[in-house]
């Protein structure tokens, strides 16, 4: 949504979205930035990432954490949730020098839903899945 009208400048872009919902509605405690990874083969052929779900295929995901240079603490609750319903549904957990609009609220997240190659319905089984165990934790938590 906010690659337009080049991906230099999306997280800016999508900065002044999240303040602007903030703004209108202050009490938002989550916001989630959904990617699908871009990663392919040499050749440029998007890779597919999946994972077996009960005789489905899930498009497996990846939590992209930034630190903005200052090693915070970042809890896996959901991860750990995840891999443990799902062993095979979560790629290791990336933790950049970057920040992400992670900033903006305690329960900001970016997930890598899948990859380029992956379809709408593999991304849409692990959506279902991430959203459970999103609730699941945010209940246990009391958040």
């Amino acid at each position: 949504l906010h690659d337009y009208p080049e991906y230099s400048g999306a997280y800016g872009r999508s900065l002044d979205a999240v303040n602007a919902y903030l703004a209108e509605y202050p009490t938002i405690s989550f916001v989630l930035d959904v990617h699908r990874d871009a990663i392919s083969d040499g050749d440029g052929t998007p890779y597919k990432v999946v994972s077996g779900v009960a005789g489905l295929n899930a498009a497996q995901m990846s939590f992209v954490i930034g630190t903005d240079g200052g090693g915070l603490e970042h809890p896996d609750a959901i991860q750990q949730r995840l891999t443990a319903d799902y062993p095979t549904l979560m790629r290791p957990i990336t933790v950049r020098n970057s920040r992400y609009n992670q900033h903006t609220t305690p329960g900001s997240l970016l997930v890598e839903m899948g990859a380029a190659g992956n379809s709408l319905d593999e991304a849409l089984l692990s959506a279902r899945l991430l959203g459970k165990a999103l609730a699941e934790t945010i209940l246990e938590k009391g958040a």
